[in-house]
C-alpha cells in the first residue's frame, strides 16, 4: 500500500491566509480602478450632458435671433423702406428708428441695427458704431444666408460684439432667392456668457464658446484673453479636451477638463472605500487568529495524542472544552474504548469461526463422499441403450439417447450457450414427449440460419415448451401442438416466440399469472417465473416479456432479447 506524503494542517492554514489576503489586496486594487474609471465615464458623462445643454440653449438663441430678425426685416415699414427713394426715405426715417428702437428693447443684447441696400450701401442705423460701421469691410460683405461674424471690437471700448447677418428677400419677385439688402445686428456677447454658467463638470472644467477664427466668445474658469496654444484642442496629459461644432458660422464649443479631476473622488467616498478595506482586513486577521488558536491547536493536538497512541493504547485524551471539538475528544475517548471491548469480542469470534471451519469441511467431505457420479449415469444409460438395440427395442434405444442427451445438457457447467445448443437440446425433448404421447403431441422448431451462433441464456425455451405441453395439450383427447420460433429483429435483437393451441387460461388466470410473474414468486423452480426473474437479471431493462393466453385456443409467449449478453465481466457476442 503507498503512503501519501502527510501534509501539515498549519501549513495549509497559512497558505490559505496568505491567498486570502492576496485576494483582498487584488480586490482592492480592482476595485479602486473601477471606482476610477467609473469616476471618469461619469464626469465625461456629466460634461456631455451639459455641452449638449448649451448646443440646445444656443441653438434656442439662434432660432430666437432668427425671429427677431425677420420680424424686424419684414415688417411693412423696413421692407417698403428697402423699396423707396431717397426723398421716400427721409421721411420714413422716424418710422423706421421707432421700430429699430422696438427691436433693441425687444432683446436687450442688440447694440446696434444697419439695413444695407442690394449694393451693400447702408440705409438705415440705429445704435452703437454708427460711424465706425462704415469702415468696417467685414460687415459691408454680402451674404446669401443667416451668418454669424468673428468677433471684433470699436475703437475706444474693449467690449467685444459679433455681428448678425440676416438677407433681406423680395416676397413679391417671381424669381426665387431675389435678395433685396441686408439686416445687420451687432451683438454684444453678455447673453452668451450665461449659457456656459453652472456647466462645468468638475470643479476647474474650462468652457470656451469660440467663433470661426477660434477667438473667445465666451469663457467660464478659463483665460478670456484666448491665449491659445496648437495642442489646446486636444486632449493631453493633463487636459481631457471635448469639441462640439455649432450650427453658427463655424462656432464651436471647448471643454477642457483637468485629467487630474477626472479620478478624484470625494473625500467621504474615498474615505469610505479605504475603511470598507481596512475593516475587511481587520476581520480576516481577527477570523485567522480564531481558527488558529480554537481549531488548528486543539486539532494539532489530537493529532500528536494519536501518535502516542502506538505506544501507550491505555492513553486517554484530556477533555479540555465543551464545545464540538470537546464533543469530539469525548467521542475519540468512547471510540478507544469501544475498540478495546472489540478486540476482545473479535477475538472470541474468531476462536469460534475457527471451529465452525472446521465442522464445516468436515461436512463437506462427507458430501463429497455421498454425490453421484454423473460419469457413471451416462454409462448406465448407454449400457441400457446398447441393450435395447441388442434386443432390436429400437424405440426404447432411441429415448434413451434422448434422454443421455438431455442430462448431459442439463449438467453441462456454465449459464450461457448458443441457441443451436438449446434448439438441439428442444430437440432431444420433443423426441422423448413424441414417444410418450405416442405422436398425439408434437413439438415444432423454426430457426433462422443466422441466429444459431447467438447466445442466449440456458434453459430459455424447453421449461416454456414443457409447460404448454403438460398445462396446455396433456388435457386434451385430440392433442395439439407447440411451435418455437426464432428469428432476429434488425441486427441486435432476438425474438423467441413459443405458442401452443391447448386449452389456454382464462383472464382471470392469466392476471393472476402476470402478477405472479411481476412480484418474483416461484423463483425456485425451472417454470415460467424462473425464466422471467433469469431474464431480468442477465439482460435487465433491455429484454421484453410478454404473455397472451385465450380459453380454449391456446397460450403464446414472446420474448425479446438483445444479441448479445454480459455475465460478470465477460461479455458473449
Amino acid at each position: 500500500m503507498r503512503r501519501t506524503r502527510k501534509q501539515s494542517i498549519f501549513k495549509q492554514f497559512v497558505m490559505m491566509a496568505v491567498i486570502l489576503m492576496l485576494v483582498l489586496i487584488i480586490t482592492f486594487l480592482i476595485t479602486s480602478q473601477q471606482m476610477r474609471m467609473m469616476q471618469k465615464k461619469s464626469i465625461l458623462n456629466y460634461n456631455d450632458q451639459y455641452l449638449a445643454q448649451i448646443e440646445n440653449l444656443m441653438e434656442e438663441y439662434d432660432r430666437m435671433m432668427t425671429q427677431i430678425a425677420t420680424v424686424t426685416a419684414y415688417s411693412p415699414t423696413i421692407y417698403t423702406y428697402f423699396f423707396q427713394n431717397a426723398v421716400e426715405r427721409v421721411i420714413s426715417t422716424d418710422d423706421v428708428n421707432t421700430v429699430f428702437s422696438n427691436t433693441i428693447l425687444l432683446e436687450n443684447n442688440i447694440a446696434g441695427i444697419y439695413l444695407f441696400d442690394k449694393d451693400m450701401e447702408q440705409i438705415a442705423s440705429m445704435g452703437k458704431g454708427t460711424q465706425e460701421v462704415e469702415g468696417m469691410e467685414f460687415i459691408h460683405v454680402k451674404k446669401e444666408r443667416q451668418e454669424y461674424s468673428s468677433l471684433f471690437s470699436f475703437k475706444n471700448s474693449n467690449n467685444p460684439y459679433y455681428a448678425f447677418y440676416f438677407p433681406v428677400f423680395n416676397l413679391n419677385s417671381q424669381i426665387y432667392g431675389q435678395q433685396i439688402g441686408m439686416c445687420v445686428f451687432i451683438m454684444k456677447t453678455d447673453k452668451l456668457l450665461d449659457f456656459l454658467q453652472e456647466k462645468q463638470a468638475t470643479e476647474h472644467t474650462q468652457l470656451y464658446l469660440l467663433d470661426n477664427d477660434l477667438e473667445v466668445l465666451a469663457v467660464q474658469g478659463g483665460d478670456p484673453q484666448g491665449n491659445w496654444e496648437p495642442d489646446w484642442m486636444h486632449s493631453g496629459s493633463d487636459y481631457h479636451v471635448k469639441c462640439k461644432n455649432l450650427s453658427m458660422g463655424g462656432w464651436k464649443i471647448v471643454s477642457r477638463i483637468p485629467v487630474k479631476e477626472l479620478y478624484t473622488r470625494n473625500g467621504l467616498e474615498n474615505g469610505f472605500h479605504m475603511g470598507t478595506n481596512i475593516l475587511a482586513f481587520g476581520m480576516l486577521a481577527g477570523m485567522m487568529i480564531f481558527f488558529y488558536t480554537r481549531l488548528i491547536v486543539p486539532v494539532r493536538e489530537m493529532d500528536s495524542f494519536v501518535n502516542r497512541l502506538l505506544t501507550e493504547p491505555e492513553a486517554r485524551i484530556t477533555i479540555k472544552r465543551q464545545d464540538e471539538i470537546g464533543a469530539v475528544e469525548q467521542r475519540l475517548n468512547e471510540m478507544l474504548d469501544a475498540m478495546k471491548e472489540n478486540n476482545i469480542e473479535i477475538q472470541n469470534a474468531r476462536e469460534k469461526v475457527y471451529q465452525m471451519e472446521s465442522a464445516e469441511k468436515q461436512l463437506q467431505i462427507l458430501a463429497y463422499r455421498n454425490q453421484i457420479n454423473p460419469h457413471f449415469l451416462y454409462n448406465t444409460l448407454d449400457c441400457i441403450r446398447g441393450m435395447a438395440l441388442y434386443h432390436e427395442e429400437d424405440a426404447i434405444a432411441e429415448i434413451t439417447l434422448a434422454l443421455s442427451k438431455l442430462f448431459r445438457f442439463a449438467v453441462k457447467g456454465g449459464n450461457i450457450v448458443k441457441v443451436e445448443e438449446e434448439v438441439a437440446h428442444i430437440r432431444e425433448y420433443s423426441r422423448i414427449i413424441d414417444h410418450r404421447f405416442q405422436g398425439r403431441i408434437r413439438v415444432l422448431v423454426e430457426m433462422d440460419e443466422c441466429v444459431g451462433e447467438k447466445p442466449i441464456i440456458k434453459f430459455l425455451l424447453q421449461p416454456l415448451i414443457e409447460n404448454a405441453v403438460f398445462h396446455g395439450l396433456e388435457q386434451k383427447i385430440e392433442g395439439g401442438e407447440v411451435r418455437a420460433v426464432i428469428r432476429m429483429a434488425g441486427e441486435d435483437r432476438m425474438v423467441f416466440t413459443v405458442e401452443d393451441n391447448g386449452c389456454g387460461m382464462t383472464q382471470t388466470q392469466l392476471d393472476t399469472l402476470k402478477s405472479m410473474l411481476e412480484q418474483g414468486e416461484n423463483q425456485t423452480g425451472i417454470g415460467m417465473a424462473n425464466i422471467y426473474q433469469r431474464i431480468k437479471l442477465f439482460y435487465g431493462e433491455n429484454a421484453l416479456f410478454s404473455i397472451e393466453s385465450v380459453w380454449n385456443q391456446g397460450t403464446k409467449v414472446v420474448i425479446v432479447v438483445p444479441a448479445q449478453i454480459e455475465e460478470g465481466t465477460a461479455v458473449y457476442v
